[in-house]
């Protein structure tokens, strides 16, 4: 693999705008997790594709087409969800991203042969450009996290504070270069009273605190009560549809194709041949999983939390589906407050948290799935009040 993302990455010239063509993801190994998820996808599919095949030859042979007809509709559906597996397996062998600037926007997409999907880019000035390298740390050591540099990401930063992800899965050579080159075309845009100012840089944490947000987000439910020796902030529960970042109905549709196949492939064969516990044991599995997403997409939207700065002292406890949880530190056993990425990503993007770092022990994580600009501004009031930093 070479480190001149020049020879690796075709670019095209058109007037005032540039565009940039990435090759299919240097991945190595990683590329067997393709060829896992294709794979996993051929099986998922195999069972209900012999049952449209079935159905079709059926209907061609009776007059009777209206439970056939309801039973191929169903039948195809499961299909297409099975072939998601695919889509992405596909993606991490053969995808490949696109990059531009054209009449005056960023734009972003990632190719898969014939298949385009555009990210939806703000329209904001671009205040920066990120280059970060993807890290892995364990949680219960204080070591220096890993670097991954040949999966590394290109980060657009705009001037509201908001982060989005443009490029993912690439050497950090490459996307430098991309970014030197790029800001050029960005910084082009000047507003004679505030100059753009874009910057590439370079680190190892992508999803890291930007900066201090002093004033609460207009439209914000939280309530912030100021105290003589402290301060109170409440956070109300979200929704479900909001606060679970669209996972709420990704597991009814994975529940939903369960509940599909169970009754209309497994339960008739099972009253036919009377054996069930193989399959039992594997369909099982798939129901746990569906019901532990759909458990936990209900407890992000209906949660809620109190932060509590009393004297040197910070209390946190937050209500859920699972109960009630008290966490109490003083100021000399917490080393930071900020937010960070909480490990999970929905749509590419990460997934923010508040997060609370002791002198010895693991993170506490909290509020995954909040507004982003709500999460800064609480930490910004909690590293304020108990004066510590944000790393």
């Amino acid at each position: 693999m070479t480190t001149d993302w020049s020879r690796a990455i075709q670019r095209e010239y058109i007037g005032g705008d540039v565009r940039f063509d990435f090759p299919a993801r240097p991945l190595g190994w990683g590329r067997l997790m393709g060829v896992f998820l294709i794979g996993f996808s051929v099986l998922f599919d195999w069972s209900p594709a012999k049952g449209i095949f079935e159905s079709v030859t059926r209907l061609a042979k009776t007059d009777q087409a209206q439970f056939e007809f309801f039973a191929l509709a169903f039948q195809i559906l499961f299909v297409l969800g099975g072939l998601m597996p695919m889509v992405f397996g596909l993606g991490i062998l053969f995808g490949r991203c696109r990059v531009a600037w054209k009449e005056g926007q960023l734009q972003a997409m990632e190719v898969l042969g014939p298949l385009r999907w555009k990210r939806r880019l703000s329209r904001q000035p671009v205040a920066r450009l990120e280059v970060a390298a993807a890290t892995a740390s364990d949680s219960g050591r204080q070591s220096a996290p890993k670097q991954f540099e040949n999966f590394s990401s290109l980060v657009a930063v705009f001037e509201d504070g908001s982060k989005q992800l443009m490029v993912l899965g690439y050497p950090k050579e490459w996307l430098l270069g991309v970014a030197e080159e790029l800001k050029g075309y960005v910084g082009g845009r000047k507003n004679p009273i505030a100059p753009v100012k874009v910057e590439v840089v370079a680190n190892t944490l992508l999803t890291a605190d930007a900066g201090d947000v002093p004033q609460q987000p207009a439209g914000s439910r939280m309530q912030l009560v100021e105290q003589v020796n402290g301060l109170r902030i409440t956070v109300p529960p979200v929704g479900i549809w909001r606060g679970s970042k669209g996972l709420f109905l990704g597991a009814l549709i994975w529940c939903s194709f369960i509940a599909f196949f169970t009754f209309m492939f497994v339960l008739p064969g099972v009253r036919k041949e009377g054996s069930f516990g193989g399959v039992a044991l594997i369909l099982s599995g798939f129901w746990f999983v569906g019901l532990a997403l759909l458990a936990f997409a209900v407890n992000m939207g209906r949660r809620s939390a109190e932060l509590v700065v009393e004297g040197n002292s910070l209390r946190v406890e937050t209500k859920g589906l699972f109960g009630t949880k008290q966490r109490s530190l003083s100021r000399s056993d917490i080393t930071a407050i900020r937010t960070d990425h909480s490990g999970m990503e929905v749509n590419s993007k990460p997934v923010m948290e508040l997060q609370i770092h002791p002198r010895t022990g693991k993170k506490f994580g909290l509020l995954a799935g909040q507004n982003e600009h709500e999460l800064r501004w609480i930490a910004t009031r909690l590293r304020q009040r108990l004066e510590v930093p944000a790393r």
